[in-house]
């Protein structure tokens, strides 16, 4: 039996909500990409908001599912604080980070 068939499959982070830092590139972009194809709804906050925008709507047009964009410069203790109350707000409790 193929072990990775099982640890992968479809749908495995399916009702997860999941937070990656600055996944608008690089790294987290491709985490959050990960994330996606396993199910996840994904938020991606980085410090440019256009960029986080547009890797959204990339990742949702490449694989479908959900990516919520987010302007954060996690730096700043109140900007994650508002971040957060908004996620809270608008789609629950966060899963993962």
């Amino acid at each position: 039996m193929d072990m990775t068939k099982l640890m992968f499959r479809d749908g495995l982070m399916a009702g997860e909500r999941i937070l990656v830092t600055g996944g608008g590139t690089g790294l987290g972009k491709e985490m959050a990409e990960g994330f996606l194809k396993l199910g996840a709804e994904v938020h991606i906050c980085g410090r440019r908001g256009q960029v986080c925008e547009d890797t959204a709507g990339e990742l949702m047009d490449k694989h479908g599912g959900k990516v919520v964009p987010h302007a954060c410069d996690i730096r700043v203790a109140e900007a994650i604080t508002d971040m957060n109350d908004h996620i809270w707000a608008k789609h629950g409790a966060l899963t993962g980070l």
